[in-house]
C-alpha cells in the first residue's frame, strides 16, 4: 500500500488517512511499516517520501527528537500553561479549556494533572448516581414481590391482568429489563454527546434528568394500586443513568495521557459502578423505614418502596451542582453557544428515549402473543426488541439529529470501518454486559431460587405446611400441593444483594491498573478462563439446588460462585477499556469506548430477561450454561488477535 509522508512545520502527516502526530519538539526518523526504516530528518519542507507502509504500524513507531536535535519552544509552552491556569482552581474555574495536551509532560505537571483530577472526582458522583438510579429496579422488584407475597392486595398490577404467583415473578423481571433496554439505547447518542455538547454540559444535565424518574417512583409507589405501566415508564426514564456511562467514560478518556488511561477509566467506571451497590445496600434500608408515612399495604405489611426514589433524588441534584461548578469542556468539544450545546444534548437524548420507547411499546403489545409462550420465542422477542431500538436509534443518528451534530457524528463513523471495533465490542459485552446483567438479576435470583419451597398443605386450617414430599402423595391424603410456599429459612436477600456489584466495582480500577503494567489482553485472558469455570460451576449448582427440598443449604456456594463472576467481569471491565484506549488513536478511542459500552449495556436487558424466562420454565441453570459457552468464544477471539505468537495486535 503506497502512502505519502509530508514533513514540515514540526509535523509528520500520513497523507490519505488524515492521521497526524503533532509535537512542538518535532520528529526525526521512525520505523515505517514492520520492516522498513524511513529517515525523514534530511527531507526539506514540503518534500514527499513514498514508502510501502503497514497502515496498522505507523503512528506508534514515529520517535520524537531530543532537545539537542531541536529545542523546545519554551515561550509557546509557557503561553499554553498560562492559558490553562484560569481553569485549574476549584472556585468558579473557567469552563472552556483554552488548550489540552495530556501527553505534554510539562503542561501535565504544571496544570493539567490538577484539572484532570478535579474533573475526574466531579464526574464520579454523577456516574454513581447514574448507575444507582438505573439499577435501583433490581431491589425494587424484589421488595415489591416480597410485599405482594405477604399481602396480594398490594401492587396487584391489575392493568396487566393481576398475574398469578409464577407469572408475577416473571413479570417483575420486566422492570430492570426495561431500564436496561433504555440505558443501552441511550448509550448510542451518549457515545458522541461529549464531542457535540461538551463533557461538563452533558454530565450535569444528565443528573438533572435522573431526578425525574426518582420523583415519579416517590409518588407512584406510595399507592398500593400503582399501575405497572407507570412503573415501566419510570424504568424507561431511568435508562438515562445507563446511557450516561458512555458519555462519562468518553469524556474522562480525553483528560488523561495514555499511560494513565487504565487508572482514570478504572476509577471513573469502578467507583461509578458502586452506585449499583449503594442502591442494593441502602435502598432496602430506606424502603423498610416509614419516616412517618402510613404503610402502603392495605393489610399493614411493612414496606415503603417509594423511599427508594427519595433516596436518589437529592443525591442526583447535588451531583448535578458539583458537575456544573467543577467540570470543564474540552477546547475542541461543543459549540461557542452554551444554549446551542444544551439544545443539541436534549435533542439527542430525547431521540434516544423515543427509540427505546419503540422497543418498550412492542414489548407491551406483544406480551400476550402466541410466539412468546415458548422459551425460544420469548428469548427471540427480547433480541428483536434490541434490534428494533438499535435500528430506530441509528436512523435518528443519521437523519434526524441537527446538521452540525450530524457532521461530528459522521466524522466518528470511521470506527465502524475498524475490525477491532467489533472484536472489542464482543469482548466488552462479556465484561460489562455480564456485570450489569448479573447486577440486575442477582437480588431476584436469590429470592426465586432460595425464597420458595415445594411441599404439601394438609387438610385443616391448623395443619402446618410440610416441606418436600411428592405431589401424588400430597393429593392422595387430601392435601394441597404448593410449589411457591414462602421458605421460612430463606436468606435475607437484601443482606447479600449488594455484595456482587460492590466486588465488581471495586476490582475494576485494579483490573485497569494491572493492565497498565501487564497488558489488557493478558489480564482479560486470565479472567476469561476464571469466569468460564465459575459460570459452568454455577449452572451445575443451580441445577442441583432447585431439586432440593431445602435449597438454602447451597446458598453459601451460590454466593461464592456469583461473587467470582462479579470479580472477574469487573476486572475485565477495566482491562478491556485499557485495551481500547491503547488500541485506537485518541480521536477514535472515545467513540469506540462509548459505542462498545452501548451494545454491552443491553446485557442489563437481556440477562435478567433470560433468567426470567428460565425461571418460568423451571430451568434457571440454562442461562449460566449459555453464558459460559459465550465466554469460551470470547477467550478464542482474545487469544487469536492479541496474545498468540504472531498476533495481529500484540501487547495491547
Amino acid at each position: 500500500k503506497k502512502e505519502k509522508w509530508y514533513v514540515g512545520n514540526n509535523q509528520i502527516a500520513l497523507i490519505g488517512r488524515g492521521e497526524s502526530v503533532n509535537d512542538t519538539r518535532g520528529y526525526t526518523s521512525g520505523q515505517v511499516g514492520k520492516q522498513q526504516t524511513a529517515h525523514l530528518s534530511h527531507l526539506d519542507e514540503n518534500e514527499e517520501y513514498d514508502a510501502d507502509a503497514d497502515a496498522d504500524a505507523d503512528e506508534a513507531n514515529v520517535k520524537p527528537m531530543n532537545d539537542e536535535e531541536q529545542p523546545v519552544d519554551e515561550a509557546a509552552e509557557e503561553e499554553k500553561i498560562e492559558s490553562l491556569k484560569p481553569s485549574q482552581g476549584c472556585f468558579c474555574p473557567k469552563v472552556k479549556l483554552a488548550v489540552w495536551e495530556p501527553e505534554n509532560d510539562k503542561q501535565w505537571d504544571a496544570v493539567g494533572k490538577r484539572i484532570a483530577t478535579r474533573n475526574l472526582w466531579a464526574s464520579i458522583p454523577n456516574l454513581t448516581c447514574g448507575f444507582g438510579v438505573w439499577l435501583v429496579w433490581s431491589v425494587l422488584a424484589s421488595k415489591i414481590q416480597l410485599m405482594h407475597d405477604e399481602d396480594p392486595t398490594v401492587y396487584p398490577f391489575s392493568d396487566w391482568g393481576s398475574p398469578g404467583p409464577t407469572e408475577y415473578k416473571t413479570l417483575l423481571y420486566t422492570l430492570p429489563a426495561v431500564a436496561g433496554l433504555s440505558g443501552g439505547t441511550l448509550r448510542i447518542p451518549n457515545s458522541f454527546m461529549t464531542q457535540v455538547s461538551g463533557g461538563r454540559n452533558v454530565v450535569y444535565s444528565t443528573s438533572v434528568l435522573l431526578c425525574i424518574p426518582m420523583i415519579l417512583v416517590g409518588f407512584a409507589m406510595s399507592n398500593s394500586d400503582c399501575p405497572f405501566n407507570l412503573l415501566i415508564a419510570a424504568a424507561l426514564l431511568s435508562g438515562v443513568g445507563g446511557g450516561s456511562f458512555a458519555s462519562s467514560m468518553s469524556n474522562i478518556s480525553f483528560y488523561y495521557p495514555k499511560r494513565q488511561q487504565g487508572y482514570a477509566l478504572g476509577m471513573n467506571g469502578g467507583i461509578g459502578n458502586l452506585g449499583v451497590s449503594i442502591s442494593q445496600l441502602f435502598a432496602p434500608i430506606f424502603m423498610s423505614v416509614s419516616f412517618g408515612a402510613s404503610p402502603v399495604s392495605p393489610a399493614g405489611i411493612a414496606g415503603w418502596p417509594a423511599n427508594a426514589g427519595w433516596l436518589w433524588f437529592p443525591l442526583c441534584a447535588g451531583s448535578a451542582v458539583a458537575a456544573f461548578f467543577w467540570m470543564s469542556n474540552q477546547p475542541q468539544h461543543g459549540e461557542k453557544s452554551t444554549l446551542l450545546n444544551h439544545v443539541y444534548y436534549y435533542w439527542m437524548e430525547i431521540l434516544g428515549m423515543v427509540a427505546a420507547l419503540c422497543g418498550v411499546v412492542v414489548l407491551v403489545l406483544t406480551r400476550d402473543a402466541e410466539f412468546i409462550k415458548t422459551a425460544g420465542g420469548a428469548i427471540g422477542q427480547k433480541f428483536m426488541l434490541v434490534f428494533i431500538c438499535l435500528i430506530v436509534e441509528h436512523f435518528f443518528m443519521y437523519f434526524v439529529v441537527p446538521s452540525k451534530v450530524k457532521v461530528r457524528v459522521k466524522k466518528q463513523i470511521v470506527i465502524f470501518k475498524r475490525k477491532h471495533t467489533y472484536i472489542m465490542t464482543w469482548l466488552y459485552i462479556m465484561c460489562f454486559g455480564s456485570f450489569i446483567g448479573y447486577s440486575g438479576a442477582f437480588p431476584k435470583l436469590i429470592t426465586d431460587l432460595f425464597g420458595y419451597v415445594k411441599g404439601c398443605q394438609p387438610k385443616g386450617e391448623d395443619s402446618d405446611f410440610i416441606i418436600g414430599g411428592s405431589e401424588a402423595d400430597c393429593v392422595a391424603t387430601g392435601g394441597t400441593w404448593d410449589e411457591n410456599f414462602t421458605n421460612p429459612n430463606a436468606p435475607n436477600v437484601f443482606a447479600f444483594a449488594w455484595l456482587g456489584a460492590a466486588v465488581g466495582s471495586l476490582i475494576r480500577p485494579v483490573g485497569g491498573t494491572l493492565s497498565d503494567k501487564f497488558g489488557g489482553a493478558r489480564v482479560t485472558m486470565v479472567c476469561i478462563i476464571w469466569c468460564t469455570g465459575a459460570a459452568f460451576a454455577q449452572g451445575v449448582l443451580v441445577n442441583r439446588t432447585r431439586q432440593l427440598d431445602q435449597p438454602e443449604g447451597n446458598f453459601g456456594w451460590f454466593v461464592f460462585l456469583q461473587l467470582n463472576l462479579f470479580l472477574t467481569t469487573g476486572a475485565m471491565n477495566g482491562s478491556t477499556f485499557r485495551t481500547i484506549g491503547v488500541l485506537f488513536p485518541p480521536e477514535e478511542s472515545g467513540a469506540v469506548l462509548g459505542w462498545s459500552s452501548a451494545i454491552a449495556s443491553y446485557g442489563a436487558f437481556i440477562i435478567p430477561a433470560m433468567f426470567g424466562i428460565a425461571i418460568k420454565d423451571g430451568f434457571p441453570e440454562t442461562t449460566f450454561y449459555c453464558l459460559g459457552g459465550y465466554y469460551v468464544s470470547c477467550g478464542i477471539l482474545n487469544f487469536w488477535y492479541y496474545l498468540r505468537p504472531g498476533a495481529e495486535k500484540p501487547g495491547v
